[in-house]
């Protein structure tokens, strides 16, 4: 891409922001608390039945962090090392997975109540190879404790895409802001799509799983750590951002106060505002670190849930089913005493020995 003169902020260092580990914690805990709902049924309404929204903040920190390593590249570089790339991607997802369908699998005739072997295949295959949200779009045969893997193939498949797109465009030279109205336009096409798709809550699954009709909140990631690389936006336009994202956080909160994954209000345009909130958090994060409200990302016990997200994402939902199968006449607490106590260890046995085991393994650059 073409560097375009002009004035422009001096781009701001993203080398670790550990407010970016709070969000991921934050996000991690709403996707937990909507999924607890498997050891609460039966007590009353769920908190926050659009804790589902989580995962829309997952998507939106993934698009910034990619983009930004994949531009710090080009402009370290001129080019992208697709080999560099894939291997860091493989060490960070894929270890950790396969520990988790693994251990799904083994536990499932052990304590689970049903196994089929047909939905097992299906979905170890899918979740392993990130195709999972295509074939549950698709209607198949699948094993409900591997189903949240739908966020990993979504995750997955925009990776395999995104570095070519970047790589392209760096190489044809396209204007910088050719390259984002680009992007941004990508990003409205998804949420009029999936406006376009919608039917009826009964058909609702696809609209919510598919990669086509959730890339956009990772396209507006991505768009933000575009305008932060490229200098767009720097702390100035941060402190700017601050009653906006006093704003996201309403809408956030409002949104998993508010709404069920079927809700037809999310396919005509919530989604989209949802998309909109989660991007500035994050990059709002990264411009205005010491705003109090930032301040509050890098609290430790967000921190340390947020460098857990991953693992904890894994395991928290075949655990809580499991837990649900077996005691599901069991007082509350007790159901959910017994169903965090395992997920918090095998979170920690997958993100201290498999986990980092692979992802932090040097490579050479």
């Amino acid at each position: 891409m073409t560097t375009e003169t002009g004035r422009a902020a001096a781009p701001v260092s993203v080398a670790y922001v550990p407010q970016l580990d709070g969000l991921r914690g934050l996000a991690v805990v709403l996707v937990i608390i909507y999924h607890a709902g498997y050891l609460t049924a039966g007590w009353g309404p769920r908190p926050f039945p659009g804790g589902f929204i989580g995962v829309d903040l997952f998507f939106a920190l993934s698009g910034f962090l990619i983009t930004t390593g994949l531009v710090g590249q080009l402009e370290r570089r001129g080019r992208i090392d697709f080999g560099l790339f894939a291997t860091r991607r493989v060490r960070r997802l894929v270890p950790a997975l396969v520990f988790a369908v693994v251990g799904v699998t083994v536990l499932l005739p052990i304590v689970g109540n049903k196994f089929d072997f047909d939905a097992v295949r299906n979905s170890v295959i899918g979740s392993l190879l990130f195709v999972s949200n295509w074939q549950q779009a698709a209607g198949w045969h699948y094993q409900f404790e591997l189903t949240h893997t739908w966020s990993l193939a979504v995750e997955a498949q925009f990776y395999l895409v995104w570095p070519l797109v970047l790589g392209a465009a760096s190489a044809l030279r396209v204007p910088r802001r050719v390259f984002a109205a680009i992007v941004l336009l990508a990003a409205i096409a998804v949420g009029v799509h999936r406006w376009r798709m919608w039917t009826d809550k009964a058909h609702f699954l696809p609209l919510y799983i598919r990669t086509d009709t959730r890339a956009d909140v990772i396209l507006l990631g991505c768009l933000g750590a575009l305008a932060v690389a490229w200098g767009w936006l720097g702390p100035a336009a941060g402190r700017r951002l601050r009653v906006p994202v006093l704003l996201a956080l309403g809408l956030i909160l409002f949104a998993c106060l508010e709404f069920e994954t079927g809700d037809s209000r999310l396919y005509h345009g919530w989604f989209s505002i949802i998309a909109v909130s989660c991007a500035t958090l994050v990059v709002a994060a990264v411009l205005d670190p010491e705003w109090v409200v930032h301040r509050f990302w890098r609290q430790p016990a967000l921190i340390m849930l947020g460098k857990r997200s991953y693992s904890l994402y894994l395991w928290h939902v075949p655990i809580f089913l499991f837990v649900a199968e077996h005691m599901g006449d069991r007082p509350v607490w007790m159901r959910l005493v017994v169903g965090i106590i395992p997920a918090a260890a095998l979170t920690e046995v997958s993100y201290r020995f498999v986990e980092r085991r692979f992802r932090y393994k040097p490579v050479k650059a």
